[in-house]
């Protein structure tokens, strides 16, 4: 129990503000009473907001009435129930007519987290059927009497769940299943976690999508149907955002909403808080609206607690960091209740203090940026406060239909391709090429090479028609991003978000990262590319088949199907054989930690290599790889403390074949519609491997261009080392 004279002490200060010293009704005058966590406090476990697995016995569901300091402190869960003696709670959400709650819990360490009803009139706690080895967590009532969840259970059959290329924890998706308990559905997979969701005003779902793709590394807000379809970008992307990552978003009215904001990890999920406009905005009766409907490039934002770090770094005493804010109304500066704590609230600090942070509920007025005390017990936290108040229930939005050409997998496309929001492309596209990704759990292990990119295979090519759409099907619930290429089979622009679609649906956009508030109904002869009909990606040669040719899916493994092109045409003696001279430069690494020096030689062989820098050793890659990736790739490995010295240029930029060295000097061919070796990409009739006697043929070409494009992978499912076939 905290110190019960400080908190008297100030609740007149908190109702006489509430009420506005008696002259207008204060932001929580109306709410009889509020929900919250009460969880033990930890200082490990929560290393980044996508964590989801820190258990701790002892949490409780409580309830203060009124919600001011000198309230009644009521227990809703789970004193009532013996059973429920080590309970953890990690988030609840309040049904629309405020009956019900929602939770997210397990109830020993052996455990999974599961999810339960809690009717709030008599106490009563039911847990719903979930799959008793996954998680379920994140819970959120949607309309039509379902609740919305994330969980590490997998849609795909047969396949296991993602592990994120980050945190190692296998990844969390979203589903839904009605709140009594039948009809479990598990949307489309992302790459990496989905998680926090809401409901807005709407009826579509708002969450927090990490994005991993090669460079691009943040958690952005989405939103989607209720039903798992039509999922798009709301804020973060398109230079819209302020830090790494936005969570916790609750919409404070049609178009704004107020979320955390903070780097992805270190900070105990906790940050700084955004007013974020999705649209133009416009003021109804002094309270601030904003255009739903309008494309992410325009979404807005306000800082509310500006001098709270947007990154990683440690916060001051009396600053300190936001676990979440509920707003209370939409004024141009809101009334918040919010969960803080003081002090660093950095991971890496507190826990080397052995002190966690200490986060309790407080009323925020986000004009004068002051905090009100109603509740804070020393060694706990506090968190997730929330009214127990009825709110009227968004609309239901219909199930999405079918695609119209198969129920099984997923039409995607464009109504031309040429029209983008990063500034339009020209006629030279050719195709969209449709690159699966995935990660750890195919059995790479830490990474798949010295690039940031994940594993990769391409599904294939589908042809930009005259009117510059295209159209393609893929299989349902796999992450896919796609590249537009040129005849040269070079990417153009490489669209930087992965994409995932429920069997049957349609996942057409106008353009390429396009305006979203153009029409995309996609109906009989509108478009080319559906007249025709769409190009055929689902292949029948199944998901981990050992192939690599045009059109089926293929990672490209680097000592299968890389190194016999560099062995045979560029590792001979007297070439790029490793011997210092003009045509292989060398460079120097030093151990800033011990003043160890290494020096490698450009070398096209397949030769492994093995340098080790302060205990941590860089092995399983070839000497071929090193060269052409780059020794740039070892600077952005945050536990090596390197320098590296001399004039090595990185011959392969990931992600990126048009402006990498080795593409530009190996000068590809044509290859669409046909394949034509008197037609380069970079003018004239030949290429280096041609002027040393040793031509390439079409197909050696494409493995080559594709692996830069697709990120410069060692590892795909072809050569993975965890895997055997």
């Amino acid at each position: 129990m905290r110190h019960v004279a400080n908190i008297l002490s100030l609740s007149l200060l908190v109702s006489a503000t509430a009420c506005g010293g008696g002259d207008s009704k204060g932001p929580l005058d109306e709410v009889d009473s509020i929900v919250f966590i009460q969880r033990q406090a930890r200082t490990e476990g929560l290393g980044d907001i996508f964590q989801y697995q820190s258990y701790v016995a002892g949490a409780k569901l409580m309830k203060l009435s009124p919600p001011t300091a000198d309230g009644e402190l009521t227990v809703l869960c789970c004193d009532q129930e013996a059973d429920y003696a080590g309970v953890d709670i990690i988030d609840f959400d309040v049904s629309f007519d405020a009956k019900q709650i929602v939770f997210s819990a397990k109830l020993t360490e052996g455990q999974h987290y599961g999810l339960f009803l809690l009717q709030v009139d008599n106490g009563a706690i039911e847990q719903l059927p979930t799959d008793p080895d996954a998680d379920y967590v994140y819970p959120t009532f949607l309309p039509g009497d379902r609740i919305l969840f994330a969980t590490n259970s997998v849609v795909e059959e047969g396949a296991p769940q993602f592990l994120d290329e980050y945190d190692r924890n296998t990844s969390v998706q979203l589903g839904s299943i009605a709140k009594d308990g039948s009809d479990m559905q598990l949307y489309s997979r992302n790459l990496s976690h989905r998680i926090t969701s809401t409901v807005m005003s709407t009826g579509e779902v708002l969450f927090t999508q990490w994005d991993h793709l090669q460079d691009l590394n943040a958690g952005h807000l989405l939103r989607m149907n209720p039903d798992g379809t039509r999922v798009r970008e709301a804020f973060g992307k398109e230079n819209t955002g302020v830090t790494n990552s936005y969570y916790k978003a609750v919409e404070a009215a049609p178009g704004r909403i107020i979320a955390i904001g903070s780097d992805r990890d270190m900070t105990f999920q906790s940050g700084t808080i955004l007013d974020i406009r999705l649209g133009e905005t416009r003021e109804v009766d002094g309270e601030i609206y904003a255009d739903q409907n309008m494309s992410e490039a325009n979404a807005s934002y306000r800082i509310l607690t500006a001098q709270v770090p947007l990154g990683r770094d440690p916060s001051f005493p009396s600053v300190g960091r936001y676990y979440n804010a509920y707003p209370l109304n939409a004024k141009e500066y809101p009334d918040l209740l919010v969960s803080w704590a003081d002090g660093p609230v950095q991971s890496d600090v507190n826990g080397a203090a052995g002190v966690a942070p200490d986060f309790g509920i407080y009323l925020f007025d986000s004009k004068s940026g002051t905090r009100l005390p109603i509740y804070d017990n020393p060694g706990t936290w506090e968190i997730n406060p929330m009214p127990l108040v009825a709110r009227s229930a968004p609309p239901t939005i219909a199930p999405a239909g079918g695609n119209g050409f198969d129920d099984n997998s997923v039409l995607i496309g464009s109504m031309d391709v040429h029209r983008s929001s990063f500034g339009d492309l020209d006629n030279s596209v050719y195709g969209v090429r449709v690159v699966e990704g995935f990660s750890g759990e195919e059995g790479v292990g830490m990474d798949f090479g010295l690039t940031e990119a994940e594993g990769a295979a391409t599904l294939g090519i589908a042809k930009v028609q005259e009117d510059g759409s295209w159209a393609a099907l893929i299989p349902a619930n796999i992450p896919v991003h796609q590249i537009a290429v040129d005849v040269y089979d070079i990417g153009i622009r490489s669209e930087p978000i992965w994409i995932t679609g429920r069997p049957g649906e349609s996942r057409f956009c106008g353009g390429c990262h396009e305006s979203r508030t153009d029409t995309t109904v996609i109906e009989p002869g509108i478009t080319d590319a559906i007249a025709i009909g769409p190009d055929n990606l689902m292949s029948d040669v199944g998901r981990f088949d050992r192939v690599t040719t045009t059109g089926a899916p293929v990672g490209i493994p680097w000592d299968e199907a890389l190194q016999p092109i560099f062995t045979n045409n560029c590792a001979m003696s007297g070439c790029h054989d490793g011997t210092p001279g003009a045509a292989n430069k060398s460079f120097t690494i030093t151990d800033n930690t011990t003043g160890q020096t290494q020096t490698f030689t450009f070398d096209l062989s397949g030769a492994p290599i093995n340098y080790t820098f302060d205990g941590m050793m860089v092995s399983g890659y070839s000497k071929s790889h090193l060269s052409l990736l780059g020794p740039s790739m070892l600077l952005e490995d945050p536990e090596l403390d390197i320098t590296i010295s001399g004039d090595f240029p990185q011959y392969v930029m990931p992600g990126n074949a048009r402006d990498s060295i080795l593409i530009q000097i190996l000068n590809p061919p044509r290859q669409f519609p046909t394949a034509d070796l008197g037609d380069r990409a970079f003018g004239g009739v030949a290429g280096h491997a041609d002027a040393k006697g040793h031509p390439l043929t079409a197909e050696q070409y494409r493995l080559l261009v594709e692996m830069a494009d697709n990120g410069g992978q060692f590892y795909s499912r072809e050569n993975s080392p965890g895997l055997s076939y």
